[in-house]
This record gives C-alpha cells, sequence and structure tokens, in this order.
C-alpha cells in the first residue's frame, strides 16, 4: 500500500489508510484526481468511515489481501461441514 499522502490531505480528513493494515471497502466510485483531475477508481474504507469521514481514496494505492478474509474460514462459514472421520473401535 502506498501511504505517502500529500499535506493537503488533512484539509479534508482526520485519518488515512497506512500501510499494514487491512482495510474493507465499504463503497467505489470513480472520481478524479486531486491533481490531475483525471477520473480513477476510489474506495471508501469502512475502517475509516466508522469515525464520520467520507474521504474516498485511490484504488492504484492498495494490493488485494493475501490472507484470507475471515468469512471464509471454516470457524466463520456456518455452510462449511468438516469432514467427518469414522471413529476406530
Amino acid at each position: 500500500m502506498n501511504d505517502r499522502f500529500s499535506g493537503a490531505i488533512w484539509e479534508w480528513t482526520d485519518s488515512v489508510p497506512r500501510a499494514g493494515q487491512v482495510y474493507t471497502i465499504a463503497a467505489m466510485d470513480y472520481l478524479p484526481q486531486w491533481n490531475t483531475r483525471t477520473p480513477v477508481l476510489s474506495f471508501l474504507l469502512q475502517e475509516l468511515r466508522d469515525g464520520g469521514d467520507q474521504a474516498y481514496y485511490s484504488a492504484w494505492r492498495f494490493e488485494p489481501a493475501t490472507r484470507t478474509p475471515l468469512w471464509e474460514t471454516r470457524e466463520m462459514n456456518p455452510t462449511h461441514h468438516p469432514r467427518r472421520v469414522p471413529a476406530s473401535h
């Protein structure tokens, strides 16, 4: 993740995404870059939105998560049934 921002960002938000953190995309939109005005895919992040922030961040700043999301694990997926192994007698 690219978490280097211009000092101007503090004029419109109180928090920014940080490298090494995992974020949930709450919404997506094509919005103009602040410096070029070229529309790019941008994300509103759930974890930063909770504080009332509505700032979108350019998709190019992020990499896909490499770990399995919690909702895909066996413990959190109620439709997953572990393979049953017969008990030995």
